[in-house]
């Protein structure tokens, strides 16, 4: 059996496994009357998509649906393949170091291996996804995330996840995806510096080099030889050396991007560069490689202050004039890197879910062409993480990963997501309710408890929220891995909230600032973290 047969099976089989009772009379769909944007071919303008167990069982302008089908007419919509998000903060935070030793053996001083240096550590360990987190992310045309352990020097590996209503570990689309590193150090032990990070991941990688080779030698020929201790760390690290399995590598900025090519080029790793918003500016180390580009657009100045040091141009006589010219090279990162042949996907990189179709927008206002925008969500991603058989077209054989838009296209500057399918369930996606002509937006209704997730740098984290509404004021408390804090100055605009607490962090403290929108019994907004920049979150009302 080939691979794509093997996944094909895999995809049908996880389907039937975990589909409502409802669900089994309603498994086969004809979308018909409907602009399709296969990707792989192209636009038929007045089509027919046909859904089987999960799978695309027709497409095209002459099918006809069939008997046994639940026939959707989309008339006036029109439909493209499923979001692929590889830079996804969902679901990223750490699983629990196992007990034992280091990578090349190197004991550790309590009996575990760090969080961030454990390239054997799996994102479905533990795996724990909210259903405010894959909602938001249906509603923004995502059907599957890179779930990914999101800090250190070897991160642990990547799993590729569907956003269906509710996902276990074991429904991964594919697991491992990629082995996720990064230059971050470990807080108060080796390494913790930049330095320190780039010797230790050299002398890891040429570890699992002669691991690999000790161990083929032996699977060969026994006879003679010492069987070689086996080593969690190392093994998992084998398939990355062997370019067996791909390696996504952190890098923003144009040193970072730099450096991790460089050791992908010392070692001969399958490198994908996860980030790259510098990358215009190293397009000639990037020249071969691959990309997920991020496009969450910082400041000029918190990525690298470039912009600064162009106001000793003459052309750029201020601060301000360099800053434009900063943003626009910036949004218009995508599309120098298209110009040069970098292969590359587009990703929310932490911004917010329904933030990601505004931002490609922006990228494409700069000169990325639609068309590459459009295969850079679907298929490039796809094939980044060597699914491109399985998702990312609109193809007979290929996951029902679909998104139905009206008001134009995917990409149209007012479209809007209505409908989402994942591995052949349709999900509605309501629209948005208009305020009342003439009168103002109704309050927001706070009271009560909430369940949110934040997703920080770090991972997400869990918060609990208890909120007494008084009009258009409200107090309350929140609860953590680091206590109970209460805050007192909650305020409510129409639907839009904010609030600050005090968080008291071993002893530091830090101010903590949330502006979120609610949506009857749904948050989303953001977290200003202080010195740490923002994070995303997602909560939900509970009964």
């Amino acid at each position: 059996m080939t691979a794509f047969g093997a996944r094909t099976l895999l995809a049908s089989a996880v389907v039937l496994a975990t589909a409502s009772p409802g669900w089994a009379q309603e498994g086969t769909w004809a979308l018909v009357n409907v602009r399709i944007h296969p990707v792989s071919g192209p636009v038929i303008e007045r089509g027919t998509i046909v859904i089987r167990n999960g799978l695309i069982a027709a497409v095209g302008a002459d099918v006809t649906a069939p008997a046994d089908a639940r026939v959707l007419d989309l008339s006036g919509r029109e439909v493209a393949p499923g979001i692929i998000d590889l830079a996804s903060t969902i679901g990223g935070s750490p699983a629990p170091a196992p007990p034992g030793r280091g990578p090349g053996g190197a004991a550790q001083n309590a009996d575990a291996i760090p969080a961030g240096l454990d390239p054997s550590l799996m994102a479905t360990d533990g795996l724990k996804l909210s259903e405010a987190d894959l909602r938001g992310a249906r509603e923004a045309g995502i059907t599957a995330i890179l779930v990914a352990p999101s800090r250190g020097a070897f991160r642990g590996r990547s799993a590729l996840i569907p956003t269906r209503a509710s996902v276990a570990a074991d429904q991964a689309i594919k697991a491992p995806a990629a082995l996720q590193m990064g230059f971050e150090g470990v807080s108060g032990q080796y390494p913790a510096t930049l330095l320190g990070v780039i010797a230790y991941e050299r002398q890891t990688l040429y570890d699992a080099q002669r691991y690999a080779l000790v161990a083929e030698r032996y699977r060969t020929n026994p006879r003679g030889l010492a069987r070689p201790a086996f080593d969690p760390g190392l093994e998992a690290l084998v398939p990355a050396v062997r370019r067996e399995l791909p390696v996504f590598f952190a890098a923003s900025e144009e040193n970072e991007i730099r450096r991790a090519v460089r050791i992908a080029g010392e070692f001969d790793l399958d490198l994908t560069v996860v980030g790259a918003t510098e990358g215009f500016r190293a397009l000639d180390a990037l020249a071969g490689r691959a990309a997920v580009v991020s496009v969450n657009f910082p400041k000029a100045s918190e990525v690298t202050g470039w912009s600064y040091r162009l106001t000793r141009s003459a052309e750029l006589p201020d601060s301000a004039a360099a800053d434009r010219a900063a943003r626009a090279a910036i949004e218009g990162n995508a599309a120098a890197l298209a110009r040069s042949g970098v292969r590359f996907a587009l990703g929310t990189g932490g911004a917010r879910p329904g933030e990601l179709l505004a931002n490609v927008r922006k990228a494409i206002a700069a000169g990325l062409p639609r068309e590459t925008a459009l295969e850079a969500l679907t298929i490039r991603p796809a094939e980044l993480v060597g699914l491109g058989e399985a998702l990312g077209t609109i193809e007979v054989g290929k996951i029902a990963n679909l998104v139905v838009t009206d008001r134009g296209d995917l990409l149209g500057d007012s479209s809007r997501v209505r409908d989402v399918f994942i591995d052949g369930e349709h999900y509605e996606v309501a629209p948005a309710r208009p305020a009342s002509r003439g009168a103002a937006t109704s309050a927001a209704r706070l009271g009560g408890s909430w369940t949110m997730t934040i997703n920080t740098p770090q991972g997400a984290q869990e918060v609990s929220m208890t909120v007494q509404q008084s009009g258009s004021e409200f107090s309350g408390s929140m609860t953590s891995m680091f206590g109970t804090t209460e805050f007192s100055d909650g305020q409510i605009d129409g639907r839009t909230v904010s609030w600050s607490m005090v968080l008291d962090m071993g002893g530091n403290a830090m101010t903590i600032t949330y502006q979120g929108e609610v949506d009857g019994t749904r948050m989303t907004g953001t977290a200003t973290l202080g010195q740490f920049g923002t994070a995303p979150f997602t909560a939900e009302k509970r009964p």
